[in-house]
Order: C-alpha cells, then structure tokens, then sequence
C-alpha cells in the first residue's frame, strides 16, 4: 500500500464502522437500494454495523460458512444482487482461525464493481498481504494484535481504482477528510 492510502484510527472497530458505513453513504442516491454481503461470523462490530444499516434501509445478506468456518468465493458471488455495492469478510477468524480465500475472491468482485472490505486484525502478520497482487478495496487493522500499542488502527483505502466513503466525522481535512 502507498502511505496516503492508509487512514490511522482508533483500532480496527473504527475502522469496520469507517469501511462499512462510509461506503455504503457514499454510494447511497435517494431512491436507490443497497444492499451488503457478510457472514455470520464476522466479528461482532461488523455484524453490529450491517444490523444497524438494516435499520436504516440497507439490505444485508449473511452468509452460512461452510463446517470448515470458511465462505466459499462461489457463495458470496451467488448471494450478489444489482444492488450489492459492498461485501465485507473478515481474512481471519478471530475464533476459530479459519482463512477466507480473499485472493482469490477480490479479482472476481472487482470484475463485477463490487467493493470488498476485509477486516484483517486477525490476518496481518499471519498471512502474505499484497495489495499490489490482492484488489482488496478497504482493509482494516489494529496494531495490538501486532504487538503494537492498543488504541492504535487503520484503513486501507485503495486509491486507483478509486474507493470512496463518506466521513463519519466531520471537521477539519485531515485523514482524507
């Protein structure tokens, strides 16, 4: 990644909120229906996110991983709508370790216009991450689970081709706005 595609925030909830909601406003157009695809276990604030969009119109499909904890790409694609704007995975399970197959599933997404967002708290450190090679549009992080200090995430934010979210915060330009 390119150091201006990076935005430092608070841990990677902030980021998943930041990810989540701030894509789905930006493409949101009066009359317009959204819709997300997610899985059922993703962490909790991912989960809380999409519920709480629920409530504000967005349509959310949940996918059922399979018994080995991963989402086959083949599910998310049949779960996309011509709605869908954003599907959001988590790398790795902060439970149960499983590894989606997100190189494989970014490019097929991205032949179709769909963001991907992936929490990847649980990944970094633990498996290859290139986002050069991976067309990964929004990735979270948290530096404690690098050993970092806590209190301490960010957003990948791809910018060519663009992904675009709107501020959840307002005020001031810093952090791209």
């Amino acid at each position: 990644a390119e150091p201006r595609e990076i935005i430092w925030t608070s841990g990677a909830t902030e980021s998943n909120n930041l990810a989540i909601k701030g894509a789905i406003e930006f493409n949101r157009t009066p009359g317009r229906q959204i819709h997300i695809v997610t899985s059922r276990t993703e962490h909790k604030c991912v989960l809380d996110t999409c519920r709480y969009l629920e409530t504000q119109g967005v349509g959310v499909t949940y996918l059922r991983p399979n018994a080995d904890g991963r989402v086959a790409p083949e599910q998310v694609i049949e779960a996309i709508t011509p709605e869908t704007v954003l599907v959001s995975l988590m790398w790795v399970n902060n439970e149960i370790g499983a590894v989606q197959d997100i190189p494989r599933l970014a490019p097929l997404l991205r032949e179709r216009g769909i963001l991907l967002h992936v929490d990847a708290a649980q990944a970094a450190g633990k498996v290859t991450i290139d986002l050069r090679q991976t067309p990964v549009d929004l990735m979270s992080l948290s530096a404690h689970k690098l050993y970092g200090p806590k209190g301490v995430g960010a957003l990948f934010v791809r910018r060519r081709p663009r992904a675009r979210l709107m501020p959840q915060l307002h005020g001031g330009g810093h952090e791209q706005g």
